[in-house]
């Protein structure tokens, strides 16, 4: 599954990065989007960038990148809201 088919509010683990460059991947793991990091979408429209938190952190994800981002969706809250 991908980052992009996930909906507002699910938790998931990164799995693996799809064709994505080593400065990407990098630039990722500075704001803690790395392999198994736990994270939950906070927020995702049709269209912009997916809101996503990991560690208390709230990055935006644009579409192109989350179509590469490849996740394990899980079904507990991670984060309070």
């Amino acid at each position: 599954m991908k980052l992009i088919d996930l909906n507002k509010q699910d938790v998931f683990k990164i799995v693996s990065f799809d064709d994505v460059c080593e400065n990407m991947k990098e630039r990722l793991s500075s704001m803690g989007a790395s392999k198994n990091s736990m994270g939950q979408i906070i927020h995702k429209s049709f269209f912009g960038p997916i809101e996503v938190e990991f560690n208390g952190s709230k990055i935006a994800i644009g579409r192109k990148m989350a179509k590469k981002i490849e996740v394990k969706k899980y079904s507990c809250p991670l984060f309070d809201k």
